[in-house]
């Protein structure tokens, strides 16, 4: 068996960004951009108003109040999308709408409510510095500056930028398209209830969730019976996808055939086998370049490996460069008493206690009880050294899910679990 950290680092070493594809601009929320974006022109390209109001010249609003208001001369109104007629001359003001260009001679805006206007006049009662609420040509970004770089995932806020420069179509990574194949005769889908000692296929579920979560696409194939022939046949299909995900048949069962038949599909081990707890039995390798987790069989086995080692491989897969789950330090509310000479990956709730946060186990530890992997906040990391954490033992927890209590995190290359 190897460690967590060298399994880790073999999984990065061994997985690339995949290729490029242009898609519209619609599509491409939380996508990775493979492209430089510098901007084409000044935004906004004119100086503009950001009050509804007056655009004066300054000099001739000097000193302007209630008891001492300037009386000037409207001489059109500017609406937001149509451009002056006339320059603002000494005396003179022209009405204006949030976001209507500013004309030439005028270099301020007096908002609506800081006036009174009647019969072509307008009483300024107050005064107004050069500059004051008008938003400079150029003001969001500069003609050449550099909006975003490669590698940025794109947000929101990223997507109406991009609109405003007019970019319908950008370049991403492409996403990685993961084939999710779990194997044995207990399974039934999720439409049927099972009956004797049958289960629901729940891993295959949780797995595609988590895929999407981070940015892949999941394809479920049909669960695979408990024989050489249905799992060559199912794995043969998983391998024109971009990764394999399979639970169950890796350890060493008289019906744990996965892996193999990853060794006859000309699966490259480079490991199978890491000291930790849960998910001990996980075998990966590559079949050409291709990335292939074989992954326990109990769910929570299977769902701690994959946060661990095939999330950073797909997000890495897919363009991006933060690739660990935000962490957290907290104490142990109480004893915990962990595997000796593994990593134990302890499920755990997390609470605020003044300025620190406190870790209690969130149920029963077992591989197969999923309730508790659901209600844990994250993952404490037990070091192998150790094989009881003592209350007020100060770890490392790697979030699941944002604790209840509001916390600043950070993000890992790496998960550094030692």
């Amino acid at each position: 068996m190897i460690s967590v950290d060298e399994a880790l680092v073999q999984v990065l070493q061994s997985v690339a960004p995949l290729g490029v594809e242009r898609v519209p601009l619609r599509n491409a929320l939380g996508r990775v951009l493979a492209e430089e974006i510098r901007s084409d022109r000044d935004i906004p390209g004119f100086d503009n108003s950001a009050m509804d109001g007056f655009a004066v010249r300054a000099a001739d609003v000097a000193g302007a109040g209630e008891r001492t208001p300037r009386r000037l001369k409207v001489i059109e109104t500017i609406a937001a999308g149509s451009m002056p007629t006339v320059p603002v001359g000494p005396g003179e003001a022209a009405r204006i709408m949030t976001g209507a260009p500013v004309p030439q001679g005028a270099d301020s805006i007096v908002p609506v409510e800081r006036t009174r206007s009647s019969n072509g006049m307008v009483e300024i009662l107050a005064a107004a510095a050069p500059g004051e609420f008008v938003r400079p040509r150029g003001e969001d970004l500069r003609v050449e500056e550099l909006v975003m770089a490669r590698g940025k995932r794109l947000s929101p806020s990223d997507i109406g930028m991009l609109a405003s420069l007019n970019h319908a179509m950008l370049d991403v990574y492409r996403r990685p398209r993961v084939a999710i194949v779990a194997t044995g005769d207990e399974l039934v889908d999720v439409d049927r209830q099972p009956a004797g000692a049958q289960i629901v296929n729940s891993s295959a579920y949780a797995l595609a969730a988590a895929v999407e979560e981070c940015g892949g696409e999941a394809v479920i194939l049909k669960a695979a019976r408990d024989t050489p022939e249905e799992i060559r046949a199912r794995l043969s299909e998983a391998t024109a996808l971009d990764a394999v995900l399979s639970t169950g048949g890796v350890s060493a069962g008289d019906f744990d055939h996965v892996k193999a038949i990853l060794d006859e599909l000309g699966m490259r081990t480079l490991f199978h086998g890491v000291a930790q707890k849960p998910g001990r039995p996980l075998k990966y390798g590559l079949i050409e370049k291709r990335p292939v987790f074989g992954l326990p069989g109990n769910p929570v086995s299977t769902l701690v490996c994959f946060y661990l080692y095939a999330r950073p491989a797909l997000l890495k897969m897919g363009g991006h460069t933060l690739l660990g789950l935000p962490r957290v330090t907290a104490r142990c509310a109480a004893d915990m008493k962990i595997a000796n000479n593994l990593t134990e990956f302890v499920r755990v709730k997390l609470e605020r206690r003044g300025e620190e946060f406190y870790a209690l186990p969130a149920g029963s530890q077992g591989s197969n009880i999923l309730s508790a992997l659901s209600r844990a906040d994250g993952l404490l990391i037990g070091p192998a050294r150790e094989n009881l954490l003592k209350a007020g033992f100060q770890a490392t927890v790697l979030l699941l899910s944002p604790p209840a209590a509001e916390v600043e995190v950070g993000f890992e290359e790496f998960h550094r679990f030692h």
